[in-house]
């Protein structure tokens, strides 16, 4: 029989919503102010569970979990409706990201960036281990990629840097879908990898939270040529 699932409370919720909320660079407010037409702080709970919605939070919370949050700052307003302070509910999220009012003490200390919810080095490594079999392939691919970028004098982030602003991209920073990625080595970068080979490049570097996200910073910083190499080329 199966264990059976952890009850779900508001504070593992929150921490959830502000893991995604931290790694994604989310601005709920954004979602949330238009519903908001008196701008008294509250809204509708439908309304608030429709601009978590729209913000993407679905993706990586539950409808349980969302509901959760919703009713934990929803108050009675008349004997027939209640409202959800989202202001409240923003506090508590803008939290992770700075100290409210700190501007009127700008001499407190500010913690340092949580490093619980997100992996400082994202950019620079993956540290996800894919299985012996897997990563002694995955090594294969990242060597053949660099020596062509080597030998080329080519740097391959700036190609995916415009794949990312392309209107069907995702718009998540250093991030582009798993068949942009594919295309963009295929096409743009003229660098040829077979579903194979992608699947496993997706599988190693795709975003821990959003895994159809393939995190090209990492990848671009792994296998393109260090500065050194270009120099060498033009002395």
């Amino acid at each position: 029989m199966a264990p059976a699932a952890e009850p779900v409370t508001f504070e593992s919720a929150m921490t959830r919503l502000k893991k995604f909320v931290f790694k994604t660079r989310l601005r709920p407010r954004d979602f949330l102010i238009d519903f908001d037409r008196l701008r008294k702080g509250e809204v509708h709970p439908d309304n608030f569970l429709r601009g978590m919605s729209m913000a993407g939070v679905g993706k990586f919370l539950t409808p349980t979990e969302l509901q959760v949050i919703c009713d934990h700052y929803t108050v009675p307003k008349t004997a027939s409706s209640s409202v959800m302070r989202y202001s409240l509910f923003l506090d508590d999220v803008d939290g992770v990201f700075t100290k409210k009012n700190l501007e009127r003490t700008p001499l407190e200390e500010v913690p340092p960036e949580p490093s619980e919810l997100l992996d400082r080095d994202r950019y620079l490594r993956s540290s996800r281990n894919i299985g012996p079999e897997r990563e002694a392939r995955l090594a294969e691919v990242m060597a053949r990629v660099s020596e062509i970028c080597g030998k080329r004098g080519i740097l391959i982030k700036p190609f995916f840097d415009d794949a990312a602003q392309d209107d069907h991209s995702a718009k998540l920073y250093g991030h582009v879908t798993a068949s942009q990625f594919k295309q963009c080595l295929n096409v743009k970068v003229g660098i040829r990898i077979s579903d194979e080979e992608a699947e496993l490049l997706a599988e190693k570097f795709h975003h821990e939270d959003l895994p159809e996200l393939v995190n090209y910073v990492c990848f671009a910083h792994m296998v393109d040529p260090p500065m050194a190499a270009f120099e060498e080329m033009v002395q």
